[in-house]
This record gives structure tokens, sequence and C-alpha cells, in this order.
């Protein structure tokens, strides 16, 4: 059975994408460049900084990458949002007995859920520096391995939750079933070549999809 539901952050439980085309809009302004719409700024969702820099605003310079950095953190605490479904799956999920995780790439990510209000609908919130100290970002399974060895759960008990390539990699490293969720730039073609085991396009799925599915 599954015991352990893993969910990226950024595009999959909450929508980062505001605060992504506010930190790029804020270059844009200092450096008197068209500013960016919504629609351009998600074609980029889950590539590297200096990809949303070229796509974004032309070209990749790294003092705009500094620049952009130098504004995130505020814009995230104003932009950020959980998805609309978020809160009552994590809280139907827990219903079911499961254990809930977050699995991200982000450095200080309990600090980043406590103030979107959903810390404390997860057992463990994991990222590349706590609380297991610095480890190899994801596609690299170190992070999933130590979360699951924490939590006490096998990898045919676990599931994790992603937007994007580099989440199903994870999970296919870890041995863990990875579900692809098309919030972020990938599609459900995508994530059946990726080797996903589900893909869906809205939390809301999910839990059917564990009630149906939970059995190793």
């Amino acid at each position: 059975m599954i015991r352990l539901a893993v969910f990226d952050h950024d595009m999959t439980i909450v929508d980062s994408s505001y605060a992504i085309m506010e930190g790029f809009n804020y270059v844009a302004r200092h450096e008197g460049l068209p500013e960016v719409s919504h629609e351009l700024t998600m074609k980029y969702i889950a590539t590297p900084l200096p990809t949303f820099c070229e796509g974004l605003l032309g070209e990749y310079r790294p003092e705009w990458i500094r620049l952009y950095r130098s504004q995130s953190e505020r814009l995230e605490r104003e932009y950020i949002r959980p998805f609309a479904d978020t809160v009552p799956v994590l809280e139907a999920l827990r219903d079911f007995g499961l254990k809930l995780a977050v699995l991200s790439n982000r450095e200080h990510p309990s600090a980043v859920l406590k103030h979107e209000g959903l810390e404390r609908y997860f057992d463990i919130i994991v990222g590349a520096d706590e609380p297991f100290g610095h480890q190899p970002y994801k596609p690299d399974p170190a992070m999933m391995n130590a979360l699951m060895s924490q939590m006490n759960v096998k990898p045919c008990e676990t599931v994790y939750i992603g937007d994007a390539d580099v989440d199903i990699v994870t999970a296919l490293s870890a041995h863990v079933r990875g579900i692809g969720i098309t919030t972020g730039n990938f599609t459900h073609d995508d994530f059946v070549l990726l080797g996903a085991w589900k893909s869906i396009d809205t939390l809301s799925e999910l839990a059917g999809i564990i009630e149906r599915d939970a059995i190793c």
C-alpha cells in the first residue's frame, strides 16, 4: 500500500509563476526592457534561470540573475499562493492515513511553506540544505532516499508528485512511482515518455488515484 506521498513545491502545490514573472519584470524595468507576460513566463517554467533570462529578456547576463534574486524573497512572499485544491487534497490524503512530505531543490523550504500556511500538513519537509544538511540536487535520488529512510517507508510505498521532468527522473532514480502534474510546462505525453506512473491535470485527481491504485 502507498504510505507516503511526496510533493514537489513550485507549480505542484503552489503557483509560483506570478512571482517569477514579477521578478523578471523588475529586471526589465530596471534595464529599460519590455515587460514580460504571464503566458511567456509559463513557456519557460521549470527551466534554469539563465534559460528564463534568455527567453524572457532576450539574452542572459549574470548581473540580471543577481538582480532577479535580490527581489525573489520579497516577491515570493507577495505572489506565491497554494493552488485552490492543494489544501483539500492534503487533508483528504491525511484522512486516508498517508504520511505527507515535500521534496524540493529549494534551500530553506520549510520557511517558505510556513509563510504559505502549508507547513502543518507535512510530516517532513526536505530541501537541498535541510533537514539532512546539504544534499545533491534533484534528479539525484539522495534527498528522496534520505526522506524515505527517515520516514521508515519503502520505495514501493512511496509516490512523488511533480510538474517537471526532473521530478519524474528523481522518482525513477529512487525506484518510487512518479506522478506528473500538468500545472507547469509538461504535458501528459511528456510524462508518458519520461516513464511516469500516472499523470494528472490537477491535484484533485490525486486522491482517487491513490485510493484506487495503492498496491505495491
